[in-house]
């Protein structure tokens, strides 16, 4: 099945192509145009007929980056006529480090002095999830670490983590692995999709840390 996924959720915007368990390409864009992405699939040799399904990194992640990768995923997949699913973007940070066997943690900055936490077990190339998406603060995710016996992976934004962790079974994952890629958005999509998930083009939208902060404008004010 040849799943396109799009993750603009942070920073990196990232696309993927894959054919079931095989990849097709994976490249990084400076913005999201449902133009350009169907030039890259094409670039594959994947005409944009061919592509079954969309999935895209539902959030958490930045305002704008969610509300224009959902809108160019939802274009696609209704000009495309097919599924489209919203992926976490906490778990396809996590699979980043699919390869190693242990808990990996995903703390992703929430703003407000809050951080998006979840945790998931890797095992022979296969992710498991821990606990649901939340959000917390960084006291508490220390104190959840303590009640976790063996060594745990973390990645994402660590930096204040480190300052608070100072035990040997805490491993940092390079920078490099803290960002969802289009790629991996695909991987879960694709189970999400042979599972029987399918989301509604209406109904999908964005899942933020907090919602945005819109003040009316008032004349005079």
């Amino acid at each position: 099945m040849k799943i396109l996924g799009l993750s603009s959720a942070t920073k990196i915007i990232s696309v993927g192509l894959i054919d079931d368990g095989q990849l097709l390409a994976e490249t990084t864009i400076a913005d999201l145009h449902a133009e350009k992405l169907l030039f890259y699939v094409q670039e594959a040799g994947i005409t944009p007929e061919q592509i079954e399904a969309i999935a895209v990194a539902q959030g958490p992640g930045s305002y704008s980056g969610l509300r224009g990768g959902l809108s160019t995923a939802k274009t696609l997949a209704q000009t495309l006529n097919v599924p489209l699913v919203g992926v976490s973007t906490l778990e396809a940070i996590a699979y980043n480090l699919i390869d190693i066997s242990g808990t990996i943690a995903v703390v992703l900055d929430a703003k407000s002095d809050d951080f998006n936490f979840a945790l998931f077990g890797a095992d022979q190339g296969k992710l498991k999830r821990l606990t649901a998406d939340i959000i917390l603060p960084i006291s508490q995710i220390v104190d959840k670490f303590s009640k976790i016996s063996g060594e745990i992976h973390l990645v994402g934004n660590t930096v204040l983590l480190k300052e608070k962790l100072i035990s040997t079974n805490y491993h940092f994952a390079p920078e490099i692995h803290s960002h969802p890629y289009g790629i991996n958005v695909a991987r879960i999509g694709l189970d999400l999709i042979k599972s029987g998930e399918k989301a509604d083009l209406l109904t999908l939208v964005p899942q933020y840390s907090h919602q945005p902060n819109i003040r009316e404008f008032k004349h005079g004010n």
